[in-house]
């Protein structure tokens, strides 16, 4: 599906119906913003709002997909749209699974950074140094590998949760035996 295609059409259509944008979100409870966002071409309405648009446009769902008027439904036309919907839905879908991925890993290395670094402890008395291990990353990035390793079997994208995982196991290794030192050449 094309983006300003479906844009093209949804706004001709609602032209045709004499609906300004905010009659037609308000039909959708949803708000005029995403209707011109959709008019744009800068993306699709959800799933579920798919049938009440049609309706309220006049057109069916098929011509909706297609992006254009359809003189007569063929069982072919109709398969092509639903799977260019079930692209586009699982698209979508991978995209915000790559985002929460991301944000997860880079959360938790920040994390486990901020917990080796509030983890020093001087004292005074005996002139020593000591850090904790970061097991905020350790057990995230072992979960990581492991989502990993299941997203391989069952044939999906990892989206690099591979690499992502095994930062986290040896990054914060890293971190901990940097830290280590520094209390040795500390302690010496």
């Amino acid at each position: 599906m094309d983006a300003y295609k479906f844009g093209c059409f949804v706004a001709e259509r609602r032209k045709e119906q004499k609906m300004t944008q905010k009659d037609l979100a308000a039909k959708l409870q949803v708000t005029d913003k995403a209707v011109s966002k959709w008019e744009r071409g800068l993306g699709f309405p959800d799933i579920n709002s798919l049938e009440p648009l049609a309706d309220a446009l006049g057109v069916s769902i098929i011509e909706l997909m297609k992006s254009e008027k359809i003189e007569n439904d063929s069982n072919k036309e109709v398969e092509a749209v639903v799977n260019d919907v079930i692209t586009v839905v699982n698209e979508e879908t991978e995209e915000k699974r790559k985002i929460i991925l991301y944000t997860f890993a880079a959360t938790t290395f920040l994390l486990s950074v901020l917990e080796i670094i509030l983890s020093f402890e001087w004292d005074s008395a005996t002139l020593m140094l000591s850090a904790g291990i970061p097991y905020s990353a350790i057990i995230p990035g072992l979960l990581m590998i492991i989502y990993g390793i299941i997203c391989r079997i069952k044939g999906r994208q990892t989206h690099g949760v591979w690499a992502f995982g095994i930062c986290l196991l040896i990054v914060p290794i890293i971190l901990f035996g940097a830290a280590f030192l520094i209390c040795a050449i500390f302690n010496s």
